[in-house]
């Protein structure tokens, strides 16, 4: 067999920048190591990506204990550039910008409550470029998410009026002459969950979304599981029988989507908005027609669940939505009632870290890996590492 020289060069150069990323502040001869490559080419790759600004020296660590020239240290040069995540729900959006390590800032929310596609777009555009005019480093990317079924980077179907067929990353890249990655929002948790909260731990899981649908991000074996034509995942429009009624079969989204779930608290409690606060209070009141709504919600999530990790057998699975992370007490009824389920794996249930950003930090580790070339290999984004330097520069 005979292996293409440039496709060598460029996995190898990958690899040393996913090194750096993931397990910097980190010498040549570590990664030479790690990869079990010579230190010609280490060195070779390490001094084009330094030349490039890409990575930056950060001092020296220690020496081996035969003694000799302490190693230089490197480290990904986050001043680089940045990325931008935006995520578009149905009466408003948030965007976050993010460092090359993930570090997130300058979280926004905009309502775009009674607004035409048109509109909601240009206020995005005007978001960006107020963004761009603000930072001093340059913007390397923009990822959007949005409930939808995607693929290839263009959106199939949509809940939002209007954003079906519409060449979403084309529009935007136009004007920013940068890449733009598009993920539906349960992908993007499910990114956030690998990259991020489980630092590599999950291998095999799933990220539950529950916003205007209910959708499931898949991933197998560290990658993104997409099905056909990005369908993987839509479980929302799935038949539920009726817990009294078997009979009666809504659909997933009727019974545990947010909306559906927020329409009867607000109902019963009178109002024309969401009072997050007294929801809390008449929860912890015991208010008998709020636990009757979340006793429901529970039960039909926790068939959701178990059918999950029972057809899946993941590591975990993880939920995200803001009810929950609202009232986390409810995940002990939801546990319960999958326990009560007849079916043979039973994953571990957990709710995520980070519900209000957790599909924008996992939509900005998706263009990060766009924008650094890596979109094949894993990167793990964390706390800033501890480690042994002298003479570290600021």
């Amino acid at each position: 067999m005979i292996i293409n020289k440039h496709i060598m060069r460029t996995t190898n150069e990958k690899q040393v920048l996913q090194q750096i990323v993931n397990a910097g502040p980190i010498s040549r001869s570590q990664i030479s190591r790690n990869l079990s490559l010579n230190k010609v080419t280490v060195s070779d790759i390490y001094s084009q990506l330094l030349h490039e600004g890409l990575i930056r020296e950060v001092g020296h660590g220690v020496s081996t204990r035969n003694g000799g020239r302490k190693p230089v240290m490197a480290l990904l040069n986050v001043g680089y550039g940045y990325v931008v995540s935006i995520n578009i729900l149905r009466q408003r959006f948030s965007m976050i910008t993010s460092r090359l390590d993930g570090r997130s800032e300058n979280y926004a929310s905009v309502s775009t409550r009674d607004v035409d596609l048109t509109t909601v777009l240009d206020m995005i555009d005007e978001k960006i470029a107020a963004t761009v005019a603000e930072n001093d480093n340059r913007l390397l990317g923009i990822a959007f998410g949005l409930d939808g079924t995607i693929y290839e980077n263009q959106i199939l179907g949509a809940s939002l009026k209007g954003f079906k067929n519409f060449d979403l990353a084309k529009y935007f890249s136009d004007k920013f002459q940068v890449p733009v990655v598009l993920e539906n929002l349960a992908n993007e948790s499910a990114i956030f969950e690998r990259d991020f909260a489980g630092e590599g731990l999950y291998k095999n899981l799933i990220s539950v979304t529950i916003r205007d649908q209910v959708s499931a991000g898949i991933i197998t074996e560290g990658h993104l599981y997409r099905g056909h034509n990005g369908e993987a995942g839509n479980i929302g429009t799935c038949p539920l029988a009726d817990r009294y009624q078997e009979k009666n079969v809504q659909t997933v989204n009727q019974y545990v989507a947010e909306g559906t779930v927020l329409q009867r608290i607000m109902a019963y409690q009178k109002l024309d908005r969401v009072d997050v606060n007294r929801i809390r209070r008449d929860y912890l009141g015991h208010r008998p027609e709020l636990l009757a709504i979340l006793d429901e919600f529970s039960y039909y999530l926790a068939k959701v669940l178990g059918n999950l990790s029972n057809t899946f057998a993941p590591d975990a699975i993880i939920v995200n939505a803001p009810i929950l992370e609202l009232l986390p007490e409810m995940m002990d009824s939801v546990r319960k009632y999958v326990d009560d389920m007849a079916i043979l794996r039973k994953a571990p249930l957990l709710l995520t870290k980070n519900a209000k950003e957790a599909s924008l930090k996992g939509g900005a580790s998706a263009i990060i890996h766009k924008a650094l070339g890596l979109d094949d290999l894993q990167l793990t984004f964390s706390n800033q590492r501890s480690a042994v330097l002298e003479g570290v520069e600021s």
